[in-house]
């Protein structure tokens, strides 16, 4: 593909915006949609929150456990197709989360909305990847991730309004708009997106890639930091600010930061540091940040926390993508990123698992109570090293 003339967004190809266009649509639909469903669940159906746990399990454990297999089936069928029918399942699965309340559709709802996620995720990442060829990927990287983060600001809006109607109009406008996406990605995605080497072997060559799994660890042991967003973050918040409007506006503070300053920030420093610097600075500012939100419990502390967290985010999301595109010059775009999509996937169970004993240990009138902050911070000092002194090459 060729190089953008003078930049982006005058260079960015026609296929890129429709790239960005489903990006946009997606994430507006799973952020209107997945927000409010436990809600649903639990005061609508009348569900334990045991059961709800185990819903968002399955949806969890169909999307990242089957990343690989589907990354690999991505990178031999073409992504456009993947990401069609990936968009087409998830469709159907977020239709039934709202319209259906009998146990046995409510866990198929679950699987079907997982396995769509997996089937899009990688192909989507990959495809990102072919059409970023020749431009400055880290660019393109951060313009998706401000995307996903603008629908996350607008997706908890429209969802809420479609809620004081009923709450099937909810799921049916969110699967409606992954209809939106599969007809754009049909329409507007050029075919032949694929690896340029394609082999039964995929999984297996990218599995014998130790450089590249060195790194899926290292993003791994990042992600544990990354994954508190939706631990810690919102019960900091819900302890000093009253009630869940307060966590909501956090959430969408550090989204608005997001969309504002992603693609300066970025800019900024991938033009004067190598991409294991990035990443270590990004671990040491999700460490920081997190300490900074437990150890100073007001809200000055708590804005302070999460502008220092989501500093770490921005540096960390565009870059570790463009770093799995890095890896996957030779081929088998897709069964790279699905192998690195379960590895961030351990990472944010083991930091979900760790993050609760942590915060529990926290909560306790001791004199270890202060204790798991430093935790925190420590292992995001731990990381950054770990970065600075083995991570990967810097992007070019």
């Amino acid at each position: 593909m060729p190089p953008p003339a003078d930049g982006e967004p005058a260079g960015t190809s026609k296929a890129l915006w429709v790239l960005y266009a489903d990006t946009f649509i997606m994430a507006v639909g799973f952020y209107m949609l997945i927000p409010l469903l436990a809600f649903h669940l639990l005061e609508d159906l009348s569900l334990t929150i045991a059961f709800v746990g185990v819903l968002t399990a399955v949806r969890s454990a169909s999307q990242n456990g089957l990343m690989p297999l589907s990354g690999w089936v991505a990178d031999l069928i073409d992504y456009k197709k993947a990401i069609a029918v990936g968009v087409l399942v998830r469709a159907g699965g977020f239709a039934m989360l709202g319209t259906v309340d009998s146990v046995p559709l409510l866990v198929a709802a679950s699987i079907l909305s997982g396995l769509g996620g997996a089937l899009f995720h990688p192909a989507s990442y990959a495809a990102y990847t072919a059409l970023a060829e020749g431009r400055d990927s880290v660019r393109v990287y951060s313009t998706r991730e401000m995307i996903s983060n603008l629908g996350f600001v607008i997706g908890p809006m429209i969802g809420g309004l479609l809620a004081g109607f009923d709450f099937k109009w909810v799921s049916l406008g969110a699967a409606l708009l992954f209809l939106v996406a599969f007809i754009f990605t049909v329409a507007g995605l050029p075919a032949g997106l694929s690896a340029r080497n394609p082999s039964a072997s995929g999984i297996r060559d990218v599995l014998s890639n130790h450089g590249f799994l060195r790194y899926c660890a290292l993003a791994s042991a990042l992600w544990l930091l990354a994954s508190q967003l939706y631990l810690v973050v919102p019960i900091r918040a819900g302890d000093v600010l009253p009630g869940p409007v307060g966590v909501g506006l956090v959430y969408t503070a550090a989204a608005v930061l997001m969309v504002v300053t992603m693609l300066p920030l970025t800019a900024f420093v991938s033009r004067r540091l190598s991409a294991r610097a990035i990443l270590g600075a990004g671990a040491l500012s999700l460490g920081a940040g997190i300490a900074v939100m437990g150890l100073w419990g007001t809200t000055a502390g708590l804005l302070v926390g999460v502008g220092l967290f989501t500093v770490g985010q921005m540096l960390s999301q565009p870059v570790m993508n463009a770093v799995v595109a890095d890896f996957a010059r030779g081929g088998s775009i897709a069964s790279h990123f699905g192998v690195f999509g379960l590895a961030q996937a351990a990472g944010s169970v083991v930091g979900n698992l760790v993050g609760g004993l942590l915060y529990t240990i926290a909560g306790e009138a001791s004199a270890v109570a202060l204790v798991p902050w430093f935790v925190f911070f420590g292992w995001g000092g731990l990381v950054a090293i770990a970065f600075w002194t083995r991570g990967p090459r810097p992007v070019q």
